[in-house]
C-alpha cells in the first residue's frame, strides 16, 4: 500500500539524474540532465552536463540552489555513486565526502531511498520523464549544451508557470514564492574543484 505523504513549505526536494538524446553539433548525444523537485510545489529545475561526475553533481546543487534563492532542509537522493560512499547496513549510507562537505556548508541534511524504491522520491523520478518529454520531443537539435540549456531555462520557465489545479490553480512558480520564506538562507556559492597534487618530471 501506498499512502500519499504531505510536505511542509520549504521541508523537502529530491534530486535525480537522467539520460537525454540529442543531437549536438550534428552528431548524435546521450547527455545528462541534473533534475531537482521541490516536494510541495513540484518546481523542477533541471541541468544539461556531459557526465554525471561529481563537479557536476556539485554544480547542479550550486545552480539549484542560487535559482531558488535558498536551501530545502532536506534532499532526497537514490543511491547513486556520487551521494553514496558505502553501504553500512541495508538501510543505513554513508555518504560521500563531497556530499557531506557540501551539506554542511548549505546547511542541509541528506536522505536515501531504500533499493528499488524510487516511489520514495516519487516527484523527481515523475519530473525527470516530464521535463524530457515536455522540453525535447518537438526540438532535440543545438549546435552546442549550451544552447540546449538555454532551451531548458526557458521551458522550465514555462512549465514551473503553468497552474495545476491540485495547487488551487496556483503554478509551481507561485508556491515557490511561499515557500522562500522558509528555506534556509543562501551562502555564497559553493566553491567547486577538483584538486590534485601532481610530481613534476623532466618531460
Amino acid at each position: 500500500a501506498f499512502i500519499r505523504q504531505e510536505y511542509q513549505l520549504g521541508e523537502i526536494c529530491e534530486f535525480d539524474w537522467g539520460n537525454v538524446n540529442l543531437i549536438i553539433a550534428g552528431k548524435a548525444r546521450s547527455v545528462q540532465m541534473a533534475a531537482f523537485s521541490s516536494a510541495k510545489s513540484n518546481y523542477r529545475f533541471a541541468y544539461l552536463y556531459h557526465n554525471q561526475k561529481m563537479e557536476s553533481f556539485l554544480d547542479a546543487h550550486v545552480k539549484f540552489f542560487n535559482k531558488v534563492g535558498g536551501v530545502y532542509k532536506v534532499v532526497v537522493y537514490d543511491n547513486m555513486k556520487v551521494a553514496v560512499a558505502r553501504f553500512v547496513s541495508k538501510t543505513e549510507k554513508m555518504p560521500t565526502e563531497d556530499l557531506l562537505k557540501l551539506s554542511i556548508y548549505y546547511g542541509f541534511k541528506h536522505r536515501f531511498c531504500n533499493a528499488r524504491r524510487g516511489n520514495e522520491k516519487g516527484h523527481v523520478e515523475k519530473s525527470v520523464e516530464y521535463v524530457r518529454r515536455k522540453a525535447f520531443s518537438k526540438k532535440d537539435t543545438f549546435e552546442n549544451i549550451d544552447e540546449a540549456n538555454k532551451y531548458l531555462e526557458d521551458m522550465l520557465e514555462k512549465l514551473n508557470s503553468k497552474p495545476s489545479k491540485y495547487h488551487d490553480n496556483k503554478s509551481p512558480s507561485d508556491i515557490l514564492e511561499e515557500e522562500f520564506q522558509y528555506l534556509n538562507a543562501l551562502m555564497p556559492s559553493y566553491d567547486i574543484a577538483k584538486t590534485m597534487e601532481i610530481r613534476v618530471n623532466k618531460y
